[in-house]
């Protein structure tokens, strides 16, 4: 003990033998540690040591430091890497059937995160490609109740916010409106095209968005009302693939609409919208072309008509809630005060000043021009691409440390003839490694192989070639070395500190540690595959409730489809639909179950002479008098439409038009019998009406919403037909009915769909989700699979000798089966206690989204551990039945 507190500093002694030059070292060192025993003796331990480091540092001059060769320093490390290579290939081959379980399993996770990769990098990357996407903000306005609460908010606003907001507020650079014109015909020449998608926009539209011209200018885009600017697909559908060849600048096209036609001039083209931008259009118009139809009452309008899809761009310095607090603390006050009850517009209106880039994932507002993406989505989807690498990596350390035997010796040898600790890690680092690349060209493959089923599948573009792409090249690279390294990590780590004498005489023993590092690692796999599997139970049985739901009204043979255009009456179009006996009802309406109900107008119920602004959204649907019977809707109190409601209007001098309300309208206006409310006076808008009858509720929109209070009005205008058909000859009965529609436009497509196709179209985000989950679960559990088949065979190798000592004492295949099982039980019980509640906790967050959703039953709860367990035991059962069927002899004979 006394020798051991007079030895001087070890690290100073260390820092010595690493510069000094070796033909000095010997005795410099030698005499050094002699003197400083001496001094130890003489000053005491602590001044002895401050004085041997102090020599040390001064000995560390020039003339006395060694030369160090980097070169051959390189060229060492480049030998060993050779080498560690070589004897890695060697065990590649040595191993056959651990290199395909962990090549099949890496080559598998790596090609699901990097699809899931490219699915997450498109979403999170769209509008950004405008220059000023950061600065942009759409405006939104949001509109409350009485008692506070939000009612509803609009994506688009009212005609005059973004003059009168860039006109008030500086830091408001520019601003701009689209306004999307119902689909126009466009005809040029002999050529007609319907429905065209076209959008009129401020000139400030070409300063805030990043348009490329390929013919034209932005300063000679929009010289008139009657300017249009197509896009690069416009102008090839109009003028044909030659169309830059041809001087279209100043052609002229004719655009109209109901009763309305203008001529239109050819100003620009630019190029097609990219597909991640959360709206689409082919052609750009003046929006004063819009305004001068409208007049100037509705081009100014404030307070309503939320139809106008609203930009501003601010400035850099532009402090957003400051700004949002300002405008709604002066706008409103200012252009419209109070209404007519006495109340502060104020008090019912906000706006709210959306990022640009928050919307396509962040954003599902009333009146959104297109369906957007979902964050939440992009999130799991995120976690189940980490988690599927994870469990890649996880399959290939758990069978690396499980046949730890086979490199016993070797390791053992490299110890002894001088091998540090950071050489072994290093080597078994680079076996890692190299099990990566091999499985790298196997994981590209299968990309190539399933992108265009995602694609498909998802409706996108996204694109896999990493030799032009050189994000996803190097992407690729990063994602090899960090695989590599994780995955090899802890068994570098696990080999590398393995006993000498242990490890030569092949001792070391896998029960040594029962419930060491690699049983968390099985039970982290466990724990993926039960969330996975809780999941799509969840997600599946979500998907039963609503198919087996009542919506409220008859989908089953229902086809809907819009009106033809042209000069004709609607009840002819019908009568002639229904001179085919397979066609039982025919209704007219604005919009159809399944779709998306829309207001853009206040209301008020008249109690006397006294008119009440209500609290709460009230959409309107415009209907025929056979919208009910033909959807099974019921009426519970007073009357359906009717013929003669006309005359009776003419009497009836108070109001301009009949309504219906749904029950949930007639209860929110404090009714809870139906027939009371039957005869009162309701407005909408700028319309006075009376309300005949209350009809039964149902689901106009999808489970994710509640029933709303709906008002239903009629009148001589509708887009759409609905016809209930028999359930023979559907076919026939299709081809009827485009028939008839061409008779009325034969330059036009019905695009029938089936009312129950719409009804799941509505789910289709939720479809999709479980379909992918569906995948990603199968791809974990085959990982997690061959990773147990693997690793139970060498555990079962290590155990040959206890094996056929059972056999030999009469156990028999099932007592062997079941003590192997019980390990893995176990396991499987604490990845269940601890799995589940997180699974449950996600998918139940997920089930909020739906207002109308089913319980997370029993079944649900123990399928995913039945499931798991049924994977394991017969796992264990095909290993242990190999290994049963070896004669004891050969099991205990000596090596």
């Amino acid at each position: 003990m006394d020798k051991q507190r007079k030895t001087p500093p070890s690290w100073s002694t260390k820092f010595l033998a690493w510069f000094l030059k070796e033909d000095y070292y010997e005795d410099v060192q030698g005499d050094l540690e002699e003197e400083f025993n001496q001094k130890a003796q003489g000053i005491g331990l602590l001044r002895a040591k401050r004085w041997y480091t102090l020599q040390i540092l001064r000995l560390f001059k020039p003339d006395k430091v060694k030369k160090i060769e980097a070169q051959n320093s390189i060229e060492k490390e480049t030998t060993m890497f050779k080498n560690y290579f070589k004897i890695g290939l060697r065990n590649l081959w040595k191993y056959k059937s651990s290199t395909v379980i962990n090549v099949i399993g890496l080559s598998t996770g790596i090609a699901a995160f990097v699809l899931i990769a490219l699915f997450v990098k498109d979403e999170l990357s769209y509008d950004r490609h405008h220059e000023h996407a950061e600065n942009i903000y759409r405006v939104t306005v949001k509109n409350y109740t009485t008692d506070g609460d939000i009612s509803r908010q609009w994506a688009f606003a009212s005609a005059g916010h973004a003059k009168l907001l860039k006109e008030d507020y500086a830091e408001i650079t520019h601003s701009t409106r689209f306004y999307p014109w119902a689909f126009p015909d466009l005809e040029y020449q002999e050529q007609t095209f319907r429905g065209e998608p076209v959008i009129f926009c401020d000139p400030d539209a070409f300063e805030i968005f990043d348009f490329k011209f390929l013919a034209g200018s932005e300063e000679s885009a929009f010289p008139d009302i009657y300017s249009l600017v197509l896009t690069r697909a416009s102008a090839i559908k109009i003028f044909g693939n030659d169309w830059e060849e041809k001087n279209i600048i100043g052609e002229t096209v004719s655009l109209s609409r109901d009763d309305n036609e203008a001529p239109f001039k050819v100003t620009a083209v630019i190029e097609d919208m990219p597909d991640q931008q959360h709206f689409h259009f082919d052609y750009l118009a003046p929006i004063r072309f819009v305004e001068m139809i409208m007049g100037e009452d509705a081009a100014n309008n404030v307070g309503g008509n939320y139809n106008w899809m609203t930009f501003i761009r601010t400035n850099p310095e532009a402090d957003i809630p400051k700004l949002t607090e300002a405008a709604n603390d002066e706008f409103w006050d200012k252009y419209i005060g109070n209404f007519d009850s006495g109340s502060a517009a104020r008090d019912f209106y906000d706006f709210e000043f959306q990022p640009l880039l928050d919307i396509h994932l962040k954003s599902n507002l009333e009146g959104e021009y297109e369906t957007n993406g979902s964050i939440e989505q992009v999130y799991i989807f995120s976690v189940v691409g980490i988690l599927l690498l994870l469990v890649a990596c996880v399959n290939y350390m758990n069978i690396a440390t499980s046949h730890y035997s086979r490199r016993m010796k070797e390791v053992g040898v490299r110890k002894v003839i001088g091998a540090f600790k950071s050489s072994l890690i290093k080597q078994f680092l680079s076996e890692s490694l190299l099990v990566v690349i091999v499985s790298l060209p196997l994981a590209v493959l299968l990309i190539l192989w399933a992108l265009p089923y995602l694609n498909e599948f998802m409706e996108k573009q996204l694109s896999f070639n990493p030799l032009v792409q050189t994000d996803i090249f190097m992407g690729l690279i990063l994602l090899m070395v960090l695989v590599g390294g994780l995955a090899g990590l802890y068994p570098a780590v696990f080999l590398s500190k393995i006993n000498l004498v242990q490890a030569l005489k092949g001792e070391q023993s896998m029960n040594s540690s029962k419930w060491n590092f690699r049983s968390f690692l099985v039970t982290f796999q466990y724990i993926v595959t039960i969330g996975l599997l809780f999941a799509i139970g969840v997600i599946e049985s979500q998907m039963n409730f609503i198919q087996n739901s009542d919506p409220g009204f008859d989908r089953d043979y229902m086809v809907t489809l819009r009106l033809p255009r042209g000069d004709y009456s609607n009840e002819t179009f019908r009568s002639e639909l229904l001179k085919n006996p397979q066609i039982e009802k025919a209704a007219f309406s604005s919009r159809i179950p399944t779709g998306r109900l829309a207001d853009n107008w206040g209301s008020r119920f008249y109690k006397g002479d006294s008119a009440i602004a209500t609290s709460f959204r009230l959409p309107v649907v415009t209907v025929d008098k056979y919208f009910l019977d033909t959807y099974g809707i019921d009426i519970l109190a007073g009357e359906n439409f009717r013929d003669g409601m006309e005359t009776d209007l003419v009497q009836d001098t108070m109001v301009t038009g009949y309504y219906i309300i749904n029950l949930e309208a007639c209860k929110a206006l404090g009714f809870e019998d139906p027939a009371e409310i039957v005869g009162q006076k309701l407005g909408y808008g700028p319309s006075e009406g009376r309300i005949i009858g209350v009809m039964d509720d149902f689901h106009f929109e999808s489970l994710h919403s509640p029933i709303v209070p709906t008002l239903f009005l009629t009148r001589d205008r509708y887009r759409r037909i609905s016809l209930k058909i028999g359930a023979e000859d559907i076919r026939g009965t299709l081809d009827y009915i485009e028939n008839i529609f061409a008779q009325f436009d034969p330059e036009s497509d019905p695009n029938y769909r089936f009312v129950d196709d719409l009804f799941n179209d509505q789910y289709q985000k939720e479809e999709r989700l479980g379909t992918m989950i569906k995948v990603f679960a199968v791809i974990a559990i085959l990982i997690g699979c061959l990773g147990l088949i693997g690793m139970v065979g060498f555990i079962i190798e290590t155990k040959l000798k206890e094996i056929g000592v059972r056999k030999v004492l009469g156990a028999s295949t099932q007592n062997i089966w079941m003590i192997i099982s019980n390990r893995f039980l176990i396991l499987i019980a604490i990845a269940f206690i601890i799995g589940l509640p997180v699974a449950y906790w996600f998918m139940s967050d997920w089930l909020q989204g739906f207002v109308y959703r089913t319980n997370i039953s029993f079944m649900l709860i123990a399928m995913p551990v039945v499931v798991a367990t049924l994977l394991t035991l017969a796992a264990i059962a095909y290993q242990t039945l190999k290994a049963t069927r070896v004669n004891p002899v050969e099991c205990l004979k000596d090596e």
